[in-house]
């Protein structure tokens, strides 16, 4: 059977959609569990393990594709670092994680440098697809 390039085009926009749909909804399952109903992570483990490895594989897969470098994702994503790190801390400080200056450090900094290791592996990502699709035109 032929598909022509406007079946293509609808398949993948409802498939981005569902995918988005998905992820907000367990995104919001994971953040109902964890402060409206106080649960322990270790009651909804599993959860949040496909949410993290879905998010990790669209992003990643998205990168080595060079498919998120050269979207509006990435115009955007200035603001991505700075609202992650202040969810981190946000949500350490609501936990009473964070009880002095020198545990707000620890955990800015810890938190800043696993982002900076994952914009380098995403960068890397997508230069080392860049530098096949040169070679390969």
């Amino acid at each position: 059977m032929m598909r022509d390039e406007r079946i293509k085009r609808t398949q993948n926009r409802i498939a981005v959609r569902g995918f988005g749909l998905w992820y907000i909804l367990l995104l919001a399952a994971l953040l109902y569990r964890q402060f409206y109903l106080g649960q322990p992570a270790s009651e909804y483990w599993d959860v949040a393990l496909i949410f993290f490895i879905g998010t990790l594989y669209v992003t990643i897969a998205g990168f080595s594709q060079g498919a998120l470098y050269e979207t509006s994702v990435m115009r955007s994503a200035k603001w991505a670092a700075p609202v992650i790190l202040f969810s981190i801390v946000a949500v350490n400080l609501y936990r009473g994680a964070i009880k002095s200056v020198v545990d707000l450090v620890g955990v800015v900094l810890s938190a800043s440098a696993g982002l900076l290791a994952f914009g380098l592996v995403c960068y890397y990502l997508y230069q080392r697809w860049l530098r096949k699709n040169i070679l390969d035109n």
